[in-house]
């Protein structure tokens, strides 16, 4: 099987809901360097401590139309302000 690296997560927070994404739409998920990645959190350098989302290349097509969606609504959907009720 080849895996095909879809997306570097800025975060673990963003890590989380992308994986989330995906599962619930079947897709399998491997994190490279999840593990690595977690114990040197902050600043992300090259291939030193950076985590890759990584899909099935079968997967790869809707896994990258997914990831442009939530890309797009994390782009478009204003800041929240709380003292607004």
């Amino acid at each position: 099987m080849t895996l095909v690296r879809v997306l570097s997560p800025e975060s673990e927070p963003e890590l989380a809901v992308v994986r989330s994404l995906l599962e619930a739409h079947d897709i399998p998920v491997f994190v490279h360097g999840r593990h690595f990645g977690s114990i040197l959190p902050g600043l992300q350098i090259g291939n030193h401590n950076t985590q890759c989302v990584m899909v099935p290349e079968e997967f790869a097509p809707d896994a990258l139309e997914l990831l442009s969606e939530f890309k797009r609504s994390d782009r478009t959907t204003p800041p929240r302000d709380d003292r607004e009720v």
